[in-house]
């Protein structure tokens, strides 16, 4: 249109009118452009709505669903300190597995933090071993007896159930995948058993004559004794533990997610304070958790 203006004999008309037409050509550009504009906000507006209701909304923009589930896994527990048994032995460390279980559940607050409550079953067992080679009577089958010395090993088995409390804050790395996590364990003492046992390792013993005796047994007949066989006198009914973990958000659908977690329980309190010193178990714990989202 312009260039044809341009051909016409009168100039002041092809200037009046190009002034004109210009300026209605550049009210429609500018009509063009404030819709094209509106278009777009809107499309973004749409798509981020979308977006954000298909993740959740709860604490704000961006915030994934809620999730509760099922965590079940093995652990390895470690005795750190000493405690007395009744005969006064002292039995130093030992190790032991158990079995833990949970349900729990997580409300994101965004893509990145997590806050949630775990409850569940604790079963603690641990086993102290000792050798000892010491000096013991020997009664002979006639009644008579003599002293020498034996070799045996002194057990203390020990077996704790806790009902468990773990409120705990996570951190995702990425939307889905690595990620840590740390909470409060509380732990609240349902039954425990300890057994003192010993077992022969010999069944020789050295007279102090320097003869020596075979065919060595306890008064029971066997290799193998009891001393003791019941609950853990003046037990904590409350076991406190820092528990930090990391693990590996997969999904297996668009509702549910696995995660494989490693959490290490460090102990804040002990097992008892009387007849003992520093008596704690500490815990690593392998699980598999179940998890369903909520939206």
């Amino acid at each position: 249109m312009l260039n044809a203006l341009k051909i016409m004999s009168n100039n002041r008309m092809s200037r009046v009118s190009t002034n004109r037409i210009g300026r209605k050509e550049m009210r429609n550009v500018c009509g063009l452009l404030a819709m094209a504009a509106m278009l777009c906000f809107g499309l973004f507006a749409t798509n981020a709505n979308a977006q954000i209701i298909s993740h959740g909304d709860l604490f704000g923009p961006g915030a994934p669903p809620p999730q509760f589930g099922v965590e079940l896994g093995l652990a390895s527990h470690h005795q750190a300190g000493t405690y007395l048994a009744a005969c006064d032995c002292e039995f130093v460390g030992g190790t032991g597995t158990g079995f833990i279980g949970n349900i729990f559940f997580e409300l994101p607050l965004n893509y990145e933090w997590v806050i949630g409550l775990k409850a569940g079953i604790n079963f603690m067992n641990t086993s102290s071993r000792t050798s000892i080679r010491e000096q013991a009577f020997i009664l002979y089958q006639g009644g008579s007896d003599s002293e020498g010395t034996v070799t045996f090993d002194r057990v203390g088995d020990i077996k704790t159930t806790y009902l468990t409390f773990t409120p705990f804050v996570k951190y995702q790395f990425f939307r889905l995948g690595p990620f840590v996590q740390a909470g409060l364990g509380v732990g609240l003492l349902m039954s425990n058993h300890f057994t003192h046992h010993r077992e022969l390792t010999s069944s020789t013993a050295t007279l102090d004559n320097g003869s020596v005796v075979n065919n060595l047994r306890f008064a029971n007949g066997t290799m193998e004794e009891t001393l003791e066989d019941g609950p853990i006198t003046d037990v904590k009914s409350l076991r406190l533990g820092l528990q930090i973990g990391a693990g590996y958000d997969i999904s297996v659908n668009d509702h549910a997610v696995i995660a494989p977690t490693f959490t290490y329980d460090l102990p804040l309190s002990t097992v008892r304070d009387t007849r003992s010193t520093g008596w704690k178990i500490s815990s690593l714990y392998g699980t598999i958790a179940l998890k369903y989202k909520l939206d």
